[in-house]
């Protein structure tokens, strides 16, 4: 009889030997098979060789037992099934490393995860590191959890689009942390989703490439994993532990944000806030209501500031007031200069001589409304939707409510459409006698997105005015991606290449804009010029870069108001210590501090 051993290569081994016709005599446990002894001898030269193969290569083979007299078929009791064991050794390794490969794919992604929780979290304060730790270690196991239930359920073309969706979505929330340093939340999406994709040109220009290569990297990693799972036996049980995976999410998703620490007790800054986006997310739009947002913002509004009104002597005001909110003025834009050492803002720079100059962190949770509310209602805004979709705020007594009854006509003055924000119906009820947006300049025949003429027509308000004049004005030009200049206005880069050269292209612009509205003003007018927010653009200032700080300068035409700077010989006035509200609540109570002494002296001359 002969024993053929034909391996899955189809490469016929033989080996022949006297071995008795009777199956019954051959022996059960032989490396190879039920062969007998020997064939097991003759096979011995080729065992390494065959257990290589079985082992790394997944070779299957089989023995077939032919007589001397050339009969096939007959074969060996036993001799098959143990052979059918051998081939199982190497399968059941092979569905180990399949087990390995899912265990490893699902741990890239649930760290994946974990970092850019991190990274977007940005806590309000900073935490122990025992404590960091527990909150890190709550998020891992909910990710842990998620990636199995995603890694066990979905097909291979699902696993990569969810992949992909995830990359997406990661450079997204990264983007906006880093631009507004807090989380994206659901409340901000849900309400403000119109604005977000009318600049989503700014925010492609905010985009960290360095943060797109590492997520493209780690995308790759797991492709890769997975294609490496396909080329292996298919692990048993997959789908089980994928639903109990899931399961294992739920229960602690609700544990951990419905009972341990309830995620609507907590603010978007706070640490426990990144359970995870989905569960933040999902328990906000579960959870979310009306009056809490409202009672929450009341409470925020409520807080007031007298930093600066205990130390500043009060503002003694014009006969008109007029104040600009500059698109994306940052503090060091002032006194940036260009390579060749030309000023980039010369008229801003030569003014602040002039004028009472403050370096003042602003109010950007939630975009730039968040400047001109604390600016009109010397409160801080709610931090998390826009504070003009609060249904039900209270903008009473306003600061246009306030000049009205002061004897000044407010007007509001913005180049984009009043729905923008909601600002329209926010600054009807604080008062302003006149609004004039997109719909409003257009026929009047101005093109309010450009700031010079915007300026010019205030300008012209103003001086045809018989009366006292309040001009709240916001420009618009100088927002990112910082492209909407006519080719003639790019007077520092003639063809800018990137993006801080349109930055500072835009500044010059503005600069110039704000000389000539400067210029147009009647004597006796105090003008209040801010920056709403920082710009995120780096490399375009020399020396000391003061990020997330904009400037607020205060002067009056005809009258140096830098001689009664008291806070800039005292240091505080650009220590960067002053907020936006402490600027606001300053310029109400100066006002009102103002009326009170005109009053007086009006009563005074009555009298008389």
């Amino acid at each position: 009889m002969e024993i053929r051993a034909i391996l899955g290569m189809n490469h016929p081994l033989w080996v022949s030997g006297p071995i008795p016709t009777d199956s019954d005599c051959l022996p059960k446990a032989l490396c190879f098979g039920c062969l007998c002894r020997p064939v097991q001898v003759a096979l011995q030269p080729f065992g390494a060789l065959l257990k290589f193969c079985t082992r790394y290569a997944n070779v299957r083979f089989r023995v077939t037992v032919e007589t001397t007299t050339g009969e096939s078929g007959s074969r060996c009791p036993g001799m098959e099934d143990q052979m059918e064991t051998a081939a199982a050794i190497p399968a059941t390794e092979d569905r180990r490393r399949t087990g390995v490969l899912l265990a490893v794919l699902v741990l890239v992604w649930a760290c994946e995860l974990l970092i850019i929780q991190e990274v977007s979290s940005h806590p309000d304060e900073s935490l122990p590191l025992l404590q960091a730790v527990k909150y890190a270690a709550r998020r891992m196991a909910l990710n842990l959890a998620a990636c199995s239930f995603l890694v066990c359920l979905l097909r291979r073309f699902w696993l990569h689009a969810a992949s992909l969706v995830g990359l997406i979505f990661s450079t997204i929330i990264v983007t906006y942390a880093d631009y507004f340093e807090h989380p994206l939340s659901w409340t901000t999406i849900s309400l403000q989703w119109n604005e977000g994709t009318s600049i989503a040109g700014h925010a492609a220009s905010l985009i960290s490439w360095p943060v797109v290569a590492v997520l493209l990297a780690v995308f790759a990693v797991k492709i890769g994993l997975r294609e490496a799972v396909e080329r292996r036996p298919p692990l048993a049980g997959l789908r089980r532990r994928g639903v109990v995976a899931g399961v294992a999410y739920l229960v602690l998703a609700v544990g951990f944000a419905g009972f341990y620490k309830p995620i609507t007790r907590v603010n978007v800054g706070s640490p426990e806030y990144t359970y995870g986006y989905a569960v933040a997310w999902a328990t906000e739009f579960l959870s979310y209501d009306a009056e809490v947002v409202l009672e929450h913002a009341i409470a925020k509004a409520a807080v007031k500031s007298r930093k600066l009104t205990e130390v500043e002597a009060p503002l003694d005001f014009g006969r008109h007031i007029v104040v600009v909110q500059v698109e994306s003025l940052d503090y060091d834009a002032i006194d940036a200069t260009t390579a060749g050492g030309e000023d980039v803002m010369p008229f801003l720079r030569y003014l602040k001589g002039q004028s009472m100059t403050y370096m003042v962190k602003p109010f950007h949770a939630t975009g730039s409304s968040d400047a001109d509310f604390a600016l009109l209602t010397a409160s801080t805004p709610n931090g998390r939707i826009t504070p003009f979709k609060v249904v039900g705020f209270p903008f009473g007594e306003s600061l246009p409510w306030l000049v009205e009854r002061f004897g000044y006509t407010a007007v509001a003055i913005h180049g984009n459409t009043g729905a923008f924000f909601q600002r329209r119906n926010a600054y009807e009820q604080m008062g302003f006698s006149k609004l004039y947006f997109d719909q409003e300049l257009d026929d009047c025949g101005v093109n309010g997105a450009y700031d010079d003429e915007l300026l010019r027509f205030s300008a012209r308000l103003i001086r045809e005015s018989s009366e006292p004049m309040f001009h709240f004005v916001i420009t618009w030009t100088s927002h990112g991606p910082f492209n909407k200049l006519p080719s003639d206005a790019e007077t520092i880069h003639s063809s800018p290449k990137s993006v801080d050269q349109r930055y500072v292209n835009c500044m010059r612009y503005v600069d110039r804009a704000l000389e000539e509205y400067y210029r147009e003003l009647p004597d006796d007018t105090t003008v209040v010029i801010y920056g709403d927010h920082h710009s995120c653009v780096q490399g375009y200032a020399s020396g000391t870069v003061h990020k997330d700080r904009v400037p607020w300068i205060i002067c009056r035409k005809g009258k140096n108001l830098a001689e009664q700077h008291q806070t800039a010989r005292t240091g505080l006035a650009t220590s960067g210590n002053l907020t936006q509200l402490d600027m606001a609540c300053y310029l109400r109570d100066s006002l009102q501090t103002f009326a009170t002494i005109a009053n007086q002296e009006r009563a005074k001359r009555n009298q008389h």
